[in-house]
């Protein structure tokens, strides 16, 4: 974790942790639903371009295939036909037509021999040859009637018995046979290409007796089972789908249109998961990074819109029968490696496990929605391969404090995942060397692109979601930051105070488990406030202090500004709250005793409220460190004795005063933690302050050896030394209201 969290920290209640557990179960189910806009299911008609096999034993009645057996059992049963005796009369009435219209067209005056010839053969549905119209226009009228009665005759009497389709051919020949001999050849020749047409079958379907004699067939055929073993072919890449096969696909699960009650059932249970998964953790570990509304939303976001990348991505990427490991490129790893540095590496690991969930359940689910399976060699690898990449990701850039880091992070998640899909790939029936290529490649890309990722994020959404990280932290270490060079310059004892808290504070920090560069940060930037007035504090003044000239309380109104200007410096410089927070709470709510104790020697009714701190006291342990170590450092620095004995009851004496004020109620640091930083402290301070070696005076020669004016020895000797330069005296600043928030801890008799 970067950075505690404020005060105002949200606490996980039961029902805190419930509604935030549903909320992430609502994204999921969102995001994962099995429903894509581009599907790769095949329709019939289509050639596969896929080798589909069975994924599992199959065995049942095939609606398609014993309706194909029944249409065909159906269609061998014969028509069954009865004599329909209107056909007859039905006949006979279209050739009284005819006959009347070639009746009016003789009779018709005027009209040139061809001309009525060729009207006859557009009589409507009479089809007579040249020879047939002329001799049917040339008869004379005893002729044309006696042609008309023998035309009726004949069709009458080939239409009065049972014709069927077959026997129509021979009777059209035969019904010249039923004409008078009387006729001339022509006459008798004409009337049969008349008569043609009329011949037909007598006979009509019965469609109840054929429907039921057909049904009957339907019923009496048995329903076509099919079975499949697992992994028998069912369509082979380039085969033209039937209807068949798409039902043998359904049974499969390889194919489905729409979105399925029992897919949506599987995804929901999945949310749910993720959803109790969540809530669980929240309401276990209670983790003080999710501080706020936003933070929680970014933990959201977090894990649903990896998850929703991931289902869109397999759906294209799966089925890899080409082996080219292309869905391995996919930078999951960015995930949980902005969540281990935005928020805390707990939460980086639980979304590195819900997300390989995730992954290996769309893997199984995409052959229940979207055409060929993944296989169950391919859900395995994608479960190993994003748990590994993301939990080496989170573990490597958990502490990252400088860019390349994150690179490191990045390829260190790509290594993994390579490691996850190379211990696969030996146990593969089918694998090739080249694979190895591909599966190099890919995790490569996916490293990259986790760092590249994970590094936007951070820079893009850190300040957005009132989090800062380890990179930016580091930033604030560097000496020439523009504060810190003011502290150098404008109130270089402070700096030095301040570098040593810091010194003291981190050790500290480390030995407990607190974060010790936020802790540095912190001590750095701690007395920034100083600024305003560096003469008023004793480690930048003279051996004539400011002070003297001024009361108590208006000494006391100088010392608390130091804070107040802190903060507004902090805020202008955009120092991040994490690091300013620092300011008020290194002295929580303590009194600025040394005046206090002043003004009460001068008046014991005198209101010890004037002369304290209003704090907030340290919530939390870093800031509890920077406190104990500005007291002590500053008591330490102040005492005449600092033998190891002295320091050792210096710090003691500090903590246990501060556990007294109840300066601590408000931090989680714990009573054990108070006793190593009593040792660190003890150590440290030891070593700053250990006794010196009194150097003797220079010898003759070394004095004779000299060259130019003589300087001395700075540290010991009695020779000359550079004139002390006079020290403009400081001008007293404003006094601040008494409402403004202050500090303490420069009040160090």
């Amino acid at each position: 974790m970067l950075t505690r969290p404020p005060a105002s920290s949200l606490r996980f209640t039961g029902a805190a942790s419930f509604a935030l557990g549903l909320l992430v179960a609502v994204g999921v189910l969102a995001a994962v639903f099995p429903w894509y806009p581009v599907g790769n299911h095949v329709a019939e008609g289509d050639r596969s371009p896929w080798t589909l096999t069975a994924p599992r034993a199959l065995s049942f009645d095939s609606a398609v295939r014993t309706e194909q057996v029944r249409a065909e059992a159906a269609a061998a049963v014969p028509d069954v036909f009865v004599l329909d005796p209107g056909v007859r009369d039905r006949e006979l009435t279209l050739l009284d037509g005819q006959l009347s219209a070639i009746r009016g067209i003789r009779d018709e005056p005027g009209l040139a021999a061809s001309a009525r010839e060729s009207a006859i053969r557009a009589v409507r549905d009479v089809e007579l040859s040249p020879r047939a119209a002329a001799t049917l226009a040339a008869a004379s009228a005893a002729e044309w009637d006696s042609m008309v009665t023998e035309a009726q005759a004949a069709l009458g009497r080939a239409l009065s018995g049972t014709l069927q389709e077959k026997d129509l051919p021979g009777m059209r020949q035969q019904v010249a046979g039923f004409l008078s001999p009387l006729l001339s050849q022509d006459q008798r020749n004409a009337l049969t290409e008349l008569l043609s047409k009329h011949v037909v079958s007598t006979l009509v379907v019965d469609a109840a007796r054929t429907n039921a004699l057909r049904a009957e067939a339907r019923q009496g055929t048995p329903p076509v089972h099919v079975s499949r073993a697992r992994g028998d072919v069912i369509v082979s890449e380039g085969q033209q789908v039937t209807a068949a096969d798409i039902e043998l696909l359904e049974q499969a699960g390889l194919q489905v249109d729409g979105v399925r009650v029992r897919d949506t059932l599987a995804v929901a249970l999945l949310a749910a998961i993720a959803g109790a998964a969540v809530g669980g953790y929240l309401l276990v570990n209670q983790p003080a990074s999710l501080a706020s509304a936003r933070r929680v939303t970014l933990l959201v976001l977090l894990l649903v819109l990896p998850a929703f990348g991931i289902k869109v991505a397999l759906a294209v990427l799966l089925p890899d029968q080409d082996r080219h490991f292309f869905a391995y490129a996919l930078p999951v790893a960015a995930a949980p490696m902005a969540a281990a540095v935005l928020l805390d590496v707990g939460l980086g690991v639980l979304l590195s496990v819900l997300l390989a969930i995730i992954a290996a359940f769309i893997s199984v689910m995409l052959p229940l929605t979207h055409g060929v399976p993944a296989g169950e060699v391919e859900t395995a690898r994608l479960a190993l391969a994003v748990s590994a990449s993301s939990l080496a990701g989170v573990y490597v850039a958990a502490r990252a404090e400088r860019l390349h880091r994150y690179l490191a992070a990045g390829l260190a998640s790509g290594a993994a995942a390579g490691i996850a899909l190379l211990m696969v790939w030996l146990v593969e029936v089918e694998r090739g060397s080249l694979d190895l290529l591909w599966i190099v490649a890919m995790v490569a890309v996916s490293g990259v692109l986790a760092a590249l990722i994970a590094v936007g994020v951070f820079v893009l959404f850190s300040r957005t979601f009132g989090i800062i990280t380890r990179v930016e932290l580091m930033e604030l270490t560097q000496l020439s930051h523009p504060l810190l060079r003011r502290l150098q310059d404008e109130a270089p004892g402070t700096f030095q105070h301040s570098i040593l808290v810091g010194n003291l504070a981190e050790r500290a920090a480390e030995r407990i488990g607190a974060d010790p560069l936020l802790v540095r940060i912190g001590s750095y930037y701690h007395d920034i406030g100083k600024l305003v007035a560096p003469p008023f504090f004793i480690e930048n003044s003279g051996e004539e202090s400011p002070h003297q000239p001024l009361d108590p309380l208006q000494s006391t109104r100088v010392i608390l500004q130091h804070v107040t200007a802190g903060i507004e410096i902090a805020r202008r410089e955009g120092l991040p709250d994490a690091v300013v927070q620092f300011i008020p709470q290194h002295h929580g709510t303590r009194l600025v005793t040394y005046f206090y104790r002043r003004a009460a020697s001068l008046d014991a009714d005198i209101d010890p409220e004037m002369f304290r701190y209003p704090g907030p006291k340290p919530q939390s342990r870093e800031t509890a460190l920077v406190m104990l170590a500005d007291s002590a450092e500053a008591t330490v620095r102040a005492s005449a004795d600092r033998s190891a004995e002295r320091i050792r009851s210096i710090v003691e004496a500090v903590i246990r005063e501060r556990l007294e004020e109840g300066q601590f109620d408000e931090s989680p640091i714990s009573l054990r933690d108070l006793r190593v930083v009593a040792d660190v402290y003890s150590s440290i301070l030891n070593s700053v302050y250990h006794p010196r070696v009194q150097y003797p005076e220079p010898t003759a020669r070394e004095l004779a050896s000299r060259r130019g004016v003589p300087l001395g020895d700075t540290t010991d000797s009695e020779g000359p030394r550079w004139p002390r330069l006079p020290r403009p005296r400081p001008q007293l600043p404003a006094a601040p209201s008494p409402r403004e928030p202050v500090d303490a801890a420069e009040d160090t008799p």
